[in-house]
């Protein structure tokens, strides 16, 4: 390999890990990066952690015209495995979007600020005015996979110069020619979109210390909390799903209980977080990274919400066609790859007294 070819996967690398880093764009094992270099496509495998980048090896060099021919032939190019060291690692189920697009760095993130447009009926609208000259386009809601990839090549077909794609329901997408234009967009996209949090009031932290038992602790994120003493937040996510990993990582309907509910009553209770309406939230005992930052990452999405949005949740056959059986493997690859990470940033964890 070149001393430039080098760099440029460097690049890929430090970029990668930087932004799987920034719970505000990417949580857990979400998000994808590529760079198309001499003919090959580097993309992240299935299930591992951006943030992990420069620790683990995370990046599958595929044929890029292959790919390509493949996809014109109606042939999904994820699930190829590739030997990388020691370990055999899948490509990514969002490898057609990467090879169909034709900049050389392709960075898709889970961005909080831009999920609470994307799951808006009034999301183009609004994203119109607010990213006015950056070449952008809104990809309403497909499936991962080939059926995304022809959206987005129909999205771009006549307008080639497009850099920024907003997925309804999903996320973001930037390009550029290397990594680190690419990442000024992304940060000028991410300003632009920025929405204050709506403000929560202080859970009850007596009360849910009276209702922790063996299954249950006290998480110290606020924003978790303020799903439950919200009322705007609290009524959104027990409305139904609004993206893909809602369904994946946690659980297809936000349980609920009133302020009153007594201990024995969530004995038995096998999603991995409940609300108790006005007090605040628990979740499992035992630690699961990967459901900790989607969870987190979900309550900052709520957050940025406005009370009046008119909202898009996705259709109960869509988060039927989700939950698959190819879905629990994705699911325990991230949760594997995911040991020992660090899901929640203090800076949104601690509890204000712990600050």
């Amino acid at each position: 390999m070149s001393v430039s070819a080098a760099s440029e996967i460097d690049s890929l690398l430090d970029v990668s890990a930087r932004l799987g880093s920034e719970q505000l764009l990417v949580q857990a094992g979400t998000g994808n990066t590529s760079l198309k270099l001499n003919g090959v496509l580097w993309i992240k495998a299935s299930g591992t952690w951006l943030a992990h980048a420069r620790r683990d090896e995370i990046f599958i060099p595929v044929n890029l015209q292959e790919t390509r021919n493949r996809i014109d032939r109606g042939v999904d190019p994820a699930g190829q495995t590739v030997q990388v060291g020691a370990k055999e690692l899948g490509t990514s189920v969002e490898t057609a979007m990467h090879a169909v697009l034709p900049h050389r760095v392709v960075l898709h993130v889970h961005s909080v600020a831009t999920i609470a447009w994307a799951v808006r009926e009034d999301g183009p609208f609004g994203l119109a005015r607010l990213l006015d000259g950056i070449p952008w386009k809104w990809i309403p809601y497909v499936a991962s996979g080939l059926p995304l990839a022809h959206a987005v090549q129909s999205a771009i077909r006549n307008q080639p110069e497009t850099k920024v794609l907003v997925l309804a329901n999903h996320g973001l997408v930037v390009c550029g020619e290397d990594c680190g234009s690419a990442e000024l967009l992304l940060r000028e996209v991410e300003q632009r979109v920025a929405t204050p949090p709506r403000r929560a009031m202080e859970p009850g932290w007596a009360q849910l210390a009276r209702l922790t038992e063996a299954a249950w602790r006290i998480p110290p994120s606020m924003p978790i909390h303020a799903m439950s003493t919200d009322p705007v937040s609290r009524r959104i996510v027990c409305g139904g799903i609004l993206y893909p990993c809602q369904a994946i990582f946690l659980t297809v309907q936000a349980r609920r209980f009133g302020p009153d509910v007594l201990p024995g009553e969530l004995s038995g209770v096998d999603e991995p977080f409940v609300l108790i309406e006005g007090v605040g939230t628990l979740v499992r005992q035992k630690p699961n990274p990967t459901e900790s930052a989607t969870l987190a990452g979900l309550a900052l999405v709520l957050q940025r919400i406005p009370e009046n949005a008119p909202l898009r949740y996705l259709r109960h056959d869509q988060v039927g066609d989700l939950l698959c059986a190819d879905v629990y493997h994705y699911r325990e690859r991230v949760e594997d790859n995911g040991a020992g990470h660090l899901a929640v940033r203090p800076e949104l964890s601690l509890a204000p007294s712990e600050r």
